[in-house]
């Protein structure tokens, strides 16, 4: 159970802390029984998950917003097309950032509610980096 609640400590403010929550409890708990093991491993598989999709969409959004600027603007109505243009992009952005951040949570919470009874739990979408 605490596998999966310590991916909440990104939300504190820890810098990865998503990712080193579940990493620290697998480290101290994992080798006590497979079931705490197989529960730590899908939790950093997806927290890592995450990770990599956070880097990757800052990267297509700046490589967007970077898209935008290069284009530059002529005139007036080529400015207001630019705003548009980059406020559209950041928009979705942070629309898609807002569903995944819920979606984790809900997935945190039933992965938490599995373990609490004793049944295994693979967040959908998760990569296996860890087997």
């Amino acid at each position: 159970m605490a596998m999966h609640l310590s991916a909440f400590a990104g939300a504190v403010g820890l810098p990865f802390g998503h990712v080193l929550g579940p990493l620290i409890v697998y480290l101290l708990r994992g080798h006590e029984s497979e079931f705490i093991g197989e529960h730590g491993r899908a939790s950093l598989n997806y927290q890592i998950t995450l990770s990599i999709l956070g880097i990757v969409a800052v990267i297509v959004a700046a490589a967007v917003t970077l898209g935008f600027v290069e284009t530059g603007t002529a005139g007036n109505a080529a400015q207001t097309a630019f705003g548009i243009g980059v406020a559209t992009v950041w928009l979705a952005l942070a629309i898609a950032a807002g569903v995944v951040v819920l979606l984790s949570v809900v997935f945190i919470i039933i992965g938490t509610v599995k373990a609490s009874e004793g049944l295994p739990y693979n967040y959908p979408f998760a990569i296996r980096f860890l087997r």
